[in-house]
């Protein structure tokens, strides 16, 4: 079933409907990625000199490999970041598109996407600093550290993906019981999404593969209660509150 959400979320991605929101976040990824590349080089310049200028000039390549190294495993969570921005209005959209009959999501302000975009970029970057210890225990035991990236972004992403994308739709306290009742797929759903993101050229399509995805999955959990275990969830309207109600 998740794969089947994929492949749709492949197709999603790569579709007029979600490409304008592709070529903006990859237009402003690779602008932020060469900012950071330059200040990363600039910064090399007030290293001290040892004395040699061989030793120097191998100590600023090294160092700038190194960032550049760096920012290509930061590359997806960068874009994961900047989509975040944009996640509302890709969900929107893919909402409309293929769930024309269905209650339309609530809008959820610019500046709570941003501060939930920072909030994600921040402890993605922690965590892993975190489990640096282990990554580098992957010198000795080979795959260690792949698994330790694997697994730890895989339940990250999955999570805030999915949160976003729930929310839209469902009563904010509502968002944590439903992505708890449905764990697994979600953690699935954040280990394929990334595993999208190491593979050459189609991480730069990756983030936005995840979303269109989890909009799917999202609907298909609330709609038939997967495993028996989901009570009804009832649509929210713009305001809020209950459209029975109003």
């Amino acid at each position: 079933m998740i794969l089947h959400d994929f492949v749709r979320g492949l197709r999603d991605a790569l579709s007029p409907v979600l490409r304008p929101i592709l070529w903006r976040v990859l237009g402003l990824g690779l602008v932020l990625s060469a900012l950071l590349v330059y200040g990363a080089w600039a910064a090399l310049g007030f290293v001290p000199s040892v004395g040699w200028a061989w030793a120097d000039d191998l100590l600023r390549l090294a160092g700038g490999l190194v960032a550049t190294i760096g920012l290509a495993f930061l590359f997806p969570v960068l874009v994961t970041t900047l989509l975040s921005l944009f996640l509302d209005e890709a969900a929107a959209r893919l909402e409309a598109a293929r769930y024309p009959g269905d209650p339309a999501g609530r809008d959820l302000p610019f500046w709570g996407a941003l501060a939930g975009g920072l909030r994600f970029f921040a402890v993605v970057v922690l965590l892993n600093v975190a489990v640096l210890p282990l990554q580098l225990v992957g010198i000795v035991i080979p795959l260690v550290n792949l698994l330790v990236f694997w697994s730890l972004n895989g339940y990250l992403v999955g999570r805030e993906v999915f949160e976003q994308v729930a929310i839209r739709h469902v009563p904010p306290l509502e968002v944590g019981r439903l992505r708890r009742l449905h764990r697994g797929l979600v953690f699935g759903a954040g280990l394929l999404g990334t595993a999208l993101m190491v593979v050459p050229g189609v991480n730069l399509i990756a983030p936005l593969i995840t979303v269109a995805a989890t909009v799917h999955l999202v609907r298909r959990v609330r709609r038939t209660g997967i495993m028996g275990q989901a009570r009804p969830v009832t649509a929210v309207s713009p305001s809020g509150r209950d459209p029975r109600s109003e």
